[in-house]
């Protein structure tokens, strides 16, 4: 056996342990939307809309900033350091750890 196929298995292995890391930082670092109020009246059934704790019924219209779940929020509500310490522009990575997955750039300000 080459000392190349000897190998191979190794990297089978590496590649499946760097998969399922990438899937638990993706599961960690999940986008999370952060709403304001829209400004329109829905119903409990619309399609359109969901419930936010604090809000009521909201739809995309109140879409403020999509955020880092693990990074920027706290009890379900955005942590005050989040609007402070980086920005959450739509050509960025929600957050610095989603930025070294993805390759986009970082959200961090210099």
């Amino acid at each position: 056996m080459s000392r190349r196929n000897r190998h191979a298995p190794l990297a089978e292995v590496h590649d499946i342990s760097r998969a399922r890391l990438v899937q638990g930082l993706k599961a960690l670092h999940a986008p999370y939307d952060i709403f304001a109020e829209c400004g329109h009246q829905h119903a409990e059934r619309d399609i359109r809309a969901r419930h936010v704790e604090g809000l009521g019924m909201v739809c995309d219209a109140g879409l403020v900033a999509t955020v880092c779940m693990h990074c920027c929020v706290t009890d379900h509500a955005q942590a005050g350091v989040c609007e402070t310490q980086h920005d959450h522009e739509p050509d960025r990575a929600v957050c610095p750890t989603m930025a070294l997955v993805t390759g986009l750039d970082p959200p961090w300000k210099p």
